[in-house]
């Protein structure tokens, strides 16, 4: 390591303790929303193929099932997020 004019020390230094649990908090808390945007864009993908086929004439009741089929992805998502 280098000491530059000020005597401040650059490069890098040992990670303490209190670091490697922030570091480790933070890890966790992205892998939790890569999982809720994971999830939420999964359902958004969904409902968007849903919301063509209303838009091109297919009947509501043939739809509301197949988006109702989905509601674990929304439970999933709420989860996840009640988690952070």
């Amino acid at each position: 390591m280098k000491r530059t004019q000020e005597g401040v020390t650059t490069g890098r230094s040992k990670i303490d303790e209190l670091d490697i649990h922030l570091l480790t908090n933070l890890e966790e808390r992205q892998d939790r929303l890569y999982a809720i945007l994971s999830k939420t864009t999964r359902y958004r993908n969904i409902l968007g193929g849903e919301v063509k086929k209303l838009r091109a004439g297919s009947a509501p009741e043939m739809i509301r099932p197949l988006v109702a089929q989905w509601d674990h992805l929304r439970r999933e998502i709420k989860r996840l997020a009640q988690e952070l």
